[in-house]
């Protein structure tokens, strides 16, 4: 191993997420992917909503923190019919992106003394207030044949000391999906103690639908769905909403209003066009999901092919990336990154992924995330460059 440095901190990562030049292969991207059609769809419906007659008093005038009303009507109808949910506009709230909810929950949390829980790895993003305590406990591993596994949130993990928990599904960084009835029966543990239980579902069905798997919904009093439109096509425009009983949603509301006053206006406007047909669904859940799932099949034909060392793959779930782990690696991916970066090709490495305290655990030190947003061909070497790096012992 050549390098000698590690990056460990998710903010040494972040100048990476954006970077689209200077690299011919950027497997550490966030970013989401380009669908033509989809894109076009959304320009069409800018179009619409500003040759709307309410165009003007929708750019300059103030409006409610909630969000518009037709919206979250909208959201409630199409969200409560598909999942069985027993949801009115009051239990909607439409939020400038979903990032900003995160930070109000942590928030919330911290008002009431607690701690957030997450399951490693997890997003590290979450982690956004000085004032709280954040804890991290590893998930159960599962074996799924030789070459997959599969995370499980370990059980009894929820106590008295937990003010929520958070959890990406599916999940950034693994692309795991815990299936319904261990997320029923996580939501219960929390409830037990009077903990949130908050799903991120920004990769899951409806919007965007880029879950490989068929899953519910949960709800109950303790429960929060955070939801957003920026795999859809409108990452750049900052717009998502929270599904959650009434009394958590006011909650959430006076803080949005301290800090945002209320949502961006044309952007409502123009998802609730996307709404009232159904393409804009329809091409999320059959074309956007259909590409990402080649991207997913792409990953794994490669690292057949390329890998002469064992290596482990989460469980292809859907969402945004993919998981990989080396059992065999000397040293850690955190170190590995400087190596691929010099030879064009950034990865992020499992360690900023979990806290400090578990960074010595095998997967905290062995993993890495692998977006699936890049081209094929920028894919393709970017996975035969790590693997020549990774089959040569270093």
């Amino acid at each position: 191993m050549t390098a000698v440095r590690g990056v460990e901190d998710w903010q040494d990562i972040v100048p990476y997420l954006l970077a689209v030049d200077g690299y011919r292969a950027n497997l550490a991207t966030g970013m989401p992917l380009h669908h033509p059609e989809l894109l076009d769809t959304v320009r069409a419906a800018y179009g619409e909503a500003l040759a709307r007659p309410d165009v003007g008093r929708r750019l300059s005038q103030y409006h409610g923190v909630l969000g518009d009303v037709v919206l979250r009507e909208q959201l409630a109808g199409l969200y409560g019919e598909r999942f069985a949910l027993p949801i009115t506009e009051a239990e909607v709230l439409i939020t400038p992106g979903a990032q900003s909810v995160f930070h109000s929950l942590s928030e919330l949390v911290a008002r009431r003394g607690k701690s957030v829980l997450f399951f490693g790895p997890e997003y590290p993003g979450y982690r956004t207030h000085p004032h709280l305590k954040y804890e991290m406990v590893p998930s159960v591993v599962r074996a799924e044949g030789e070459r997959e596994f599969r995370y499980l949130p370990p059980i009894g993990a929820v106590d008295g000391s937990v003010g929520a928990v958070f959890v990406s599904r599916p999940s950034n960084p693994a692309g795991n999906v815990i299936d319904d009835e261990l997320i029923t029966g996580l939501a219960r543990e929390c409830a037990a103690v009077g903990a949130l239980l908050v799903l991120d579902n920004a990769y899951a069905p409806i919007i965007p639908g880029l879950s490989f798997r068929e899953l519910g919904l949960p709800w109950g009093d303790n429960v929060v769905l955070v939801q957003s439109f920026s795999k859809a096509a409108l990452a750049g425009e900052r717009i998502g909403f929270v599904l959650a009983p009434a009394p958590i949603i006011a909650e959430l509301a006076g803080m949005q209003a301290q800090v945002s006053t209320f949502p961006p206006q044309l952007v409502q406007s123009v998802v609730s066009i996307l709404l009232s047909g159904t393409r804009y669904v329809e091409l999320c859940e059959t074309g956007l999901r259909a590409t990402y799932r080649e991207r997913h099949e792409l990953i794994e034909a490669v690292l057949g092919d390329a890998f002469e060392v064992p290596y482990q793959l989460h469980a292809s779930d859907g969402g945004q990336f993919r998981w990989l782990h080396l059992p065999e690696l000397r040293g850690s991916t955190s170190e590995l990154f400087y190596e691929l970066e010099e030879r064009g090709v950034l990865i992020a490495p499992s360690t900023p992924f979990y806290l400090p305290e578990l960074w010595h655990t095998a997967h905290a030190r062995s993993s890495l995330r692998i977006g699936v947003t890049e081209s094929p061909d920028a894919i393709e070497h970017g996975l035969r460059t790590l693997a020549e790096v990774v089959n040569s012992g270093r």
